[in-house]
């Protein structure tokens, strides 16, 4: 596939740049923003510490459902409508989720996570489509936008809930004011993006008739499965590392300030990884390096000491930043045209969601059962060694197309 007819460039596009960085911002934040409140959620909406665990798993699930069929939606409507529509769907969703009672909170969750499962799956491909000489520079630019962001929905949350007597009403529709801007600036793009997408059809139509049974790629599955228990990691270190911390005798404001600073340290991480894959022909160095910052990080959580607990989140927040946009990268790398990092993004992230549901419930039950967060700890382990042993083989220099 070629792309002489397209070359656009990161330093010439900052409208592009712009627009793509505020969708992104809406990406992760809104999901953050809920655990910092949960204890006023549950007590304004009259919900138990179970039905309330529910609501970090509902957008995970509705991930692993919507993702496959994202690829289908749009092949009808184009990138550029879709990632359009889904952000104004995202706006709906958010001033569901604070407009009334539970009822309300849970249908605004659910189309919350539709919303963001369409973002999800579309943006990379759409990276991928628009700046395909600089993949991975605008990979890092809107992964670590979404890193960035997911800080501060879990930083910000709490103190914007006491700003107005709104409370956690306030903290959780902040968002909506990223997802406007996001909108008035995409749409003059989409209008450019639609026309663009719809002349580069022809282009590509070759390409497009080699249709990839991606159930069937072994490669795919690697890469699905890789992206599923690097979302466990992530997943369960928001829901449960501020637990064990406070095991570990850290104060649970702190606790919540050292999630922030692990969120944060995702961020160069985000950004300087994707850059440096799509340079590599070969991945392997790379997961080899994320591997060995994982082991080191969650190895010191089994500490007392509170210096090492905080060199162990940094540590932590390193891997996780270069795990998850390396995942980010390889929906681009590993297809050769847009429709396959489609199908790819789609498929993985449906993979991958359902195997993060999983992680949280498991660390919850085992500490249950156990009584003891080392059990969590060694969980935590075991992820990383799962998502080396399935992220190794995704990433050799492969694509699904040759799969």
């Amino acid at each position: 596939m070629t792309y002489s007819y397209r070359i656009n460039k990161v330093n010439n596009s900052w409208g592009m740049v712009l627009a793509i960085i505020f969708i992104a911002s809406t990406l992760r934040a809104p999901l953050t923003s809920v655990g910092p409140v949960v204890d006023e959620i549950k007590q304004v909406m009259d919900i138990n510490n179970s039905v309330a665990g529910i609501l970090t798993t509902i957008p995970l699930i509705i991930f692993a459902v919507v993702s496959p069929v994202v690829s289908k939606v749009t092949s009808r409507l184009t990138m550029s409508r879709t990632i359009m529509y889904s952000t104004m769907l995202l706006i709906v969703a958010l001033y569901l989720r604070v407009a009334g009672d539970f009822t309300l909170f849970l249908i605004g969750t659910i189309i919350l996570g539709v919303a963001i499962a369409f973002g999800n799956v579309v943006l990379p491909s759409y990276v991928k489509w628009y700046f395909p000489m600089q993949i991975g520079l605008a990979t890092g630019i809107y992964s670590g936008t979404m890193n960035f962001t997911a800080g501060l929905g879990g930083g910000l949350s709490f103190p914007l809930s006491e700003i107005t007597p709104l409370g956690f009403r306030i903290s959780l529709s902040f968002w909506i004011l990223f997802a406007m801007i996001a909108i008035i600036l995409w749409i003059p793009k989409a209008r450019k993006g639609v026309q663009l997408e719809q002349t580069t059809a022809i282009a590509d139509q070759q390409d497009r008739l080699k249709k990839v049974s991606i159930i069937k790629s072994k490669l795919a599955w690697m890469v699905a499965l890789t992206m599923g228990f690097q979302s466990m990691i992530f997943y369960t270190v928001v829901a449960w590392v501020p637990s064990i911390l406070v095991d570990r005798g850290v104060d649970p404001s702190t606790a919540g300030y050292l999630l922030m600073l692990n969120q944060f340290a995702q961020v160069p991480m985000t950004f300087t990884f994707p850059i440096i894959a799509s340079k590599l022909k070969d991945q392997r160095s790379l997961i080899v390096i994320i591997t060995i910052l994982f082991l080191v990080g969650f190895s010191l959580f089994f500490t007392q000491s509170v210096a090492l607990l905080v060199i162990g989140m940094i540590i932590a927040g390193l891997a996780m930043g270069a795990c998850f946009s390396l995942c980010m990268t390889f929906f681009s790398i590993r297809a050769r045209t847009s429709d396959g990092s489609i199908s790819l993004s789609g498929f993985g992230q449906s993979v991958g969601y359902l195997v993060a549901a999983v992680g949280p419930f498991l660390i919850g039950y085992l500490h249950d059962a156990t009584g003891s967060w080392d059990s969590g700890i060694v969980s935590l382990i075991a992820m990383v060694i799962l998502c080396f042993i399935f992220g190794y083989p995704a990433a050799k220099n492969r694509v699904i197309e040759d799969d």
